[in-house]
């Protein structure tokens, strides 16, 4: 279980609760986007793919910034694909999923991120 919603507290005749995230993914970057409450450890997302945030399909990639110029990059975090892009996830990137990522940040500029050194470029 990624959480679990506990009753806390009325307040004014409404009770408020609070979501206790237990056994989430976390890194040791204190600087990276987790912890997710949707990503369970041992299941992955437990999103379906129409809820999923475009951030969050194309996960472990970011678009960054880099001086200026868009760059598709491997989060180095992710405890599956490791800190280096293997030659299938680079090939995956260049035969198509390249081009819909940067398509996508020219119409949704906010999923743009600034790079990050350690963060190695795909596309």
């Amino acid at each position: 279980m990624v959480g679990e919603f506990r009753m806390s507290q009325t307040v004014q005749g409404v009770r408020f609760g609070r979501l206790i995230l237990e056994n989430n993914y976390r890194t040791d970057d204190p600087e990276e986007e987790v912890p997710c409450t949707f990503l369970d450890p041992q299941k992955g997302c437990i999103l379906k793919g129409e809820d999923k945030p475009f951030d969050c399909s194309i996960w472990p990639l970011r678009i960054m910034d880099k001086n200026g110029e868009l760059v598709i990059a491997l989060t180095p975090t992710c405890p599956t694909i490791g800190a280096t892009p293997g030659r299938n996830l680079v090939d995956l990137v260049k035969s198509g999923l390249g081009e819909k990522i940067y398509e996508y940040a020219k119409i949704h500029p906010y999923i743009i991120k600034e790079y990050r050194e350690g963060f190695p470029i795909i596309g």
